[in-house]
């Protein structure tokens, strides 16, 4: 993916051997810039959520260093209110099939299971959420410049219907 600024990711996990693993390997994964910030609770991300980024990546528990942490359910719900475009993929050890449907149906992008295979899935959904990302910015750029070209034919089209109007001299066709 090719993008004229950087694609902004927040890795959210109370592990920090893992947080620390997995920023190493998301920085590996893509060629394109990427700014990566590391959080240990849900409420330091939140507590940066001013300038949203485009991908959070959140673990389910986030209890293991502070019994009363916000859980992952709860920081994805307060995320989707604040943010609703930002891409969450949510990552758990539970391979629950329930829990993966109750977080999608609360806004999560994508559920991966912490297991041998985490940093390969979290490489294919990161990757597809970028590029969902990047037609998103694409479609608003082709529809901000179809307002501008409608604005532009519309203010012609007023400029012509004014001088018709007040120079009726300048419409003559011989």
């Amino acid at each position: 993916m090719k993008t004229s600024e950087p694609l902004s990711i927040y890795l959210v996990d109370d592990d920090q051997l893992f947080i620390t693993s997995l920023k190493d390997q998301v920085k590996k994964m893509f060629k394109f810039e990427t700014n990566i910030q590391t959080f240990s609770t849900g409420e330091e991300c939140l507590k940066n959520l001013k300038n949203p980024p485009d991908i959070i990546i959140l673990d389910y528990f986030l209890n293991s260093n502070s019994p009363n942490a916000m859980d992952g359910l709860k920081v994805l719900k307060k995320i989707m209110e604040l943010n609703p475009e930002t891409k969450v993929i949510m990552l758990s050890a539970q391979d629950k099939m329930e829990v993966a449907v109750n977080l999608i149906k609360f806004g999560a992008y994508d559920y991966v299971i912490k297991n041998d295979n985490v940093f390969n899935r979290l490489k294919l959904v990161i990757s597809n959420a970028a590029n969902s990302i990047k037609v998103a910015k694409e479609l608003k750029n082709y529809k901000l410049m179809g307002k501008i070209a409608v604005g532009f034919f519309a203010g012609m089209i007023i400029i012509c219907s004014i001088v018709q109007l007040f120079f009726p001299e300048v419409f003559i066709i011989d």
